[in-house]
């Protein structure tokens, strides 16, 4: 079996690579970083370290890495794979489909078209669509039908941690790469085309329903609320935070909330949400775990989105009157984060400190001032300042 790995970041390369290699699958990299592909293909292999579980990790041999504007290379590959895995960033589905689109025309002109399947593996909100679109709208209408009766496009929900080396200063290999010890993704069965592979790790699962979109405002919430809380305390680390005595009150607070917003709001299955969010609470407390607070927390005008991790739940406990109170914290504290390296974070500061809080309400999260979903936030809010976390008048 051949499969394409799209993005070689730590989710492609880490935990994706992982689940295909221990299948004896045989991967093929496209990345839109230069010096990735460069020093891919100049390493030759890497190692994926499994944190607290070295015995586990997968040495990558024989690695071969291209450019994905390299689409004559990218028709030639397809023209023998049987999936393509994207791990490029929900906001890049657009462009990742126009990409695609171009090489299938040359798979279609080079009589190459066979069944295949591309499955994303993103933290988004419905990116199999997203990325449906960017292919279908840069092909014609005959190149549409022979696509749509070839190509399923499907997605997953990684709920694997990708991190950096624990001690960089020991890292030999820049390629290496570290993921929790977790092999397991789901893939949404109904959207793949052909016959399904049998995979070790991987299950094609019916009636995928909203599982990504559970994953999202469960663990992705979650995490939010610690990384965003655990900096305004001055903190660094993902599981040092999750289990500060003043913020893991907060994080029970959100699990609380969130599962009795899914199940009333979404018809989710109880049980299966309980064991969502102690899952992913375990994971954020595992001090095994070294992820920074940073990285969880960047880009934080789109976590502020009217469907994205903190507005989306918030708005779905409260039509269910559930009151958001804890969530509402988190997304307060991602108002105000605070990161001179982070430019999308430098922007944030200069909106809030030149236009106000409410301009942020209004035209990011899309919320009537007037409404209960801005309430529960600024209550957040003068609740974080009378804690002395958020220090600005």
């Amino acid at each position: 079996m051949n499969a394409i790995v799209m993005g070689a970041g730590r989710i492609g390369r880490g935990f994706v690579t992982e689940l295909l290699t221990a299948n004896h699958v045989n991967i093929t990299f496209f990345d839109a970083t230069d010096a990735m592909v460069e020093e891919l293909n100049k390493q030759g292999q890497y190692e994926i370290h499994v944190l607290g579980a070295e015995s586990k990790n997968t040495i990558v041999k024989n690695v071969k890495a291209y450019s994905t504007k390299d689409t004559d290379k990218l028709a030639e590959c397809w023209a023998d794979a049987d999936f393509i895995f994207t791990a490029c960033g929900g906001k890049n589905m657009k462009a990742v489909g126009a990409t695609l689109a171009e090489a299938f025309k040359k798979v279609i002109a080079a009589g190459k078209v066979h069944t295949s399947n591309i499955v994303t593996c993103e933290n988004w909100i419905d990116p199999a669509t997203d990325l449906k679109n960017g292919i279908l709208e840069n092909l014609t209408e005959d190149e549409k039908k022979v696509f749509e009766e070839n190509t399923g496009v499907s997605e997953s929900v990684v709920m694997c941690t990708g991190t950096g080396a624990p001690d960089p200063s020991k890292l030999v290999n820049p390629m290496d790469t570290w993921v929790q010890d977790l092999r397991y993704l789901p893939v949404d069965k109904d959207r793949i085309r052909g016959e399904l592979p049998t995979l070790e790790y991987i299950e094609f699962v019916p009636e995928f329903g909203n599982l990504l979109k559970q994953k999202i405002y469960t663990n992705n919430t979650s995490v939010a609320t610690v990384a965003y809380l655990g900096r305004l305390k001055g903190l660094t680390y993902v599981a040092e935070s999750a289990n500060d005595p003043e913020i893991e009150p907060i994080l029970d607070g959100v699990y609380a909330e969130i599962n009795e917003a899914l199940v009333k709001g979404m018809g989710i299955n109880e049980e299966s949400q309980l064991a969502f969010s102690k899952r992913a609470k375990a994971k954020y407390t595992d001090r095994a775990i070294i992820d920074i607070l940073t990285r969880i927390a960047r880009d934080p005008i789109r976590k502020l989105g009217p469907e994205d991790r903190f507005i989306g739940p918030i708005s779905i406990a409260l039509k269910v009157g559930v009151n958001p109170k804890n969530i509402a914290l988190g997304c307060a504290a991602a108002i105000y984060y605070e990161n001179p390296e982070d430019e999308v974070a430098v922007e944030l500061v200069k909106i809030r400190k030149e236009k106000g809080v409410d301009y942020i309400l209004e035209n990011i999260c899309k919320q009537d001032l007037n409404g209960p979903v801005v309430k529960c936030i600024k209550e957040a809010v003068a609740e974080l300042k009378q804690k002395g976390w958020i220090k600005e008048d």
